[in-house]
């Protein structure tokens, strides 16, 4: 090679290298223009369960993200798991993404009506599909539950690296075990059916899924991370070096702690200094009344349940610190949030399953509860506490099923620790997501198949102070699961639940006055129970609610 081609090959070589290098620092300005986006959503865990919200479980990175970021204390789901996550990944009605009701519990005459596929279905578009097509790079690790068929698993819904476990829940542990009778659990990765590792524990292993999707990624892609919990949803179990950390510590019972958290939540500001919490169901013992046994088995529940959530804290601290290694954590917006308040079902009460099946299949001796082939879950006492003071839990459109604690940090927030009490609605995180990302939604149709727009509203105007609340008063917002209806309008809540969980007819509350829905306001509000009434009905047409003939939650 003579002196003049190594000459030229060394020019072609930094020319190379310079336009390699320009494009880099032109792709970092370009994601620096979008942020990253991180969601984490948590399964089954009760509002006031962590530091920020009033809770005695040790939450320090979660207490910083508050910090950092902003609180929504008004902020709703639906009230069980897949309905909230369909309209969190299409931004619009649940009935229209087709989780108008479970697709585990769907009513003879649900099935096969638009809606009620049990799956999110073609009527939608994800919000992932959009940002992938955007220049997202798009991962998620954890649960799913929007679909057990290969065309509806994540691979085929806009994610490009996911590793998930199909249903509602399985054992956290590497056993793959059910959570009730009749069904295994399926894990995929990619689309491609995968088995847990040895030694997997399941909030673990998927923040080190995510961590790992997200170091795979070109340096100048900006990211959509979705990092979905299956914890602390049961059965509960928590590693053996997490299992004691709370030991002794709920022995006071369920009562004290609800005390102990309402006054907390008082001296937050979150609620009024009068305000009194839905009492204690009329089915659930005062504690001093449980004998000595029962008593060390509740409290032991409570125990575990708190260590799943302290370690899921623990690894979200490992993934910030990971974005700060790496440079990214500045330009990451961070949604966190529970699925649905927290869970009052017992295990024995899930689909096919009874006390008998459970005590055959599982080792719920006290040394072994929270282990390993244990299968326990808090209950209805615990659970009201955890959605303290508000009424009943999980599977309810009662306050106690749908509201959830929100904390949003990072890109958009105009001011560090602060506080948004406006109403939001989980159909909003899409709008805000594809706000952020500068990322437009199609409207009504997207290659020429009709979809559904967007129901939900931006909360950057919120976050970044230039509006105070999400919906104005006028604008109403429905609910509609098992049968159990509920509206919101401004301040007001309107709530339809059959006897004994209701009186079997709509009821009025005032949440600003009564969030724990004690007083009933029909009586002297007849003319506005009337026009919400109106509200609901013409939502259920608008969505095509089908009230099921059958209820798996009747007494």
């Amino acid at each position: 090679m003579t002196l003049g081609s190594r000459t030229l090959m060394t020019i072609l070589l930094l020319l190379a290298v310079g336009f390699s290098t320009t494009s880099r620092c032109q792709g970092a300005k370009k994601a620096a223009n979008r942020p990253n986006i991180l969601l984490i959503v948590v399964d089954d865990m009760g509002y006031s369960d962590i530091g920020p919200f009033g809770g005695e479980i040790h939450t320090p990175n979660l207490d910083a993200l508050a910090k950092s970021g902003m609180l929504f204390t008004d902020f709703h789901t639906a009230p069980t798991c897949s309905p909230t996550r369909s309209m969190l990944l299409s931004g619009t009605d649940n009935h229209l993404a087709g989780l108008g009701s479970m697709g585990e519990t769907l009513a003879p005459n649900q099935k096969g009506k638009p809606g009620y596929e049990g799956y999110l279905n073609d009527r939608v578009i994800t919000i992932t599909t959009l940002l992938r097509n955007a220049g997202y790079f798009t991962c998620m690790a954890g649960k799913w539950h929007l679909g057990e068929e290969v065309q509806d698993v994540p691979f085929n819904r806009g994610f490009q690296k996911s590793f998930t476990l199909l249903q509602g829940g399985a054992s956290h542990f590497d056993d793959e075990w059910m959570m009730y009778a009749n069904y295994s659990p399926v894990y995929r990765e990619d689309g491609i059916r995968a088995h847990v590792p040895k030694g997997f524990y399941s909030s673990e292993f998927y923040t080190s899924k995510l961590i790992k999707y997200l170091d795979s990624r070109t340096a100048d892609t900006p990211f959509f991370g979705y990092l979905s919990f299956s914890a602390p949803h049961d059965p509960l179990h928590a590693p053996d070096d997490w299992i004691d950390n709370y030991k002794g510590m709920y022995d006071a019972g369920y009562d004290v702690l609800q005390q102990s958290r309402l006054k907390r939540l008082k001296e937050l500001g979150f609620i009024a200094p009068d305000v009194k919490p839905f009492p204690r169901l009329p089915t659930i013992p005062a504690w001093e009344t449980l004998a000595e046994k029962q008593r060390k088995t509740e409290a032991r529940k409570m125990e575990v349940y708190a260590a799943m959530i302290a370690n899921i804290d623990h690894h979200l601290g490992r993934l910030f610190r990971h974005l700060k290694k790496t440079g990214e954590w500045e330009n990451t917006l961070v949604i966190f949030f529970s699925d649905n308040g927290a869970n009052g079902s017992e295990m024995h009460q899930y689909p096919q399953t009874d006390k008998a099946w459970l005590k055959r299949n599982s080792d719920n001796r006290y040394q072994n509860m929270g282990r390993q082939f244990s299968r326990i879950a808090t209950g209805p006492a615990w659970a009201q506490v955890s959605m303290t003071p508000y009424r009943m839990f999980k599977a309810f459109p009662a306050e106690g099923g749908i509201r959830s604690p929100l904390i949003v940090s990072g890109p958009g927030v105009a001011k560090a620790g602060t506080r948004s009490d406006a109403f939001s609605h989980v159909m909003d995180i899409a709008s805000t997501i594809l706000d952020v990302s500068k990322t437009t939604h199609p409207g009504q149709s997207y290659k020429g198949r009709k979809i559904e727009p967007l129901r939900g509203r931006s909360l950057l105007p919120v976050l970044g102070g230039k509006a105070g609340v999400v919906y104005k008063d006028d604008t109403a917002v429905s609910w509609e699961l098992f049968g159990f209806r509920a509206v919101r309008k401004g301040d007001f809540k309107l709530l339809w639940l059959p006897k004994p969980f209701g009186t079997g007819d709509w009821q009025l509350y005032d949440l600003a006055k009564d969030p724990g829905e004690l007083n009933d306001l029909s009586n002297k509000e007849q003319k506005l129970r009337e026009e919400m009434i109106r509200v609901w009905k013409k939502y259920a047409d608008e969505t095509g609610v089908i009230l099921p003939s059958s209820n798996i939650l009747s007494p």
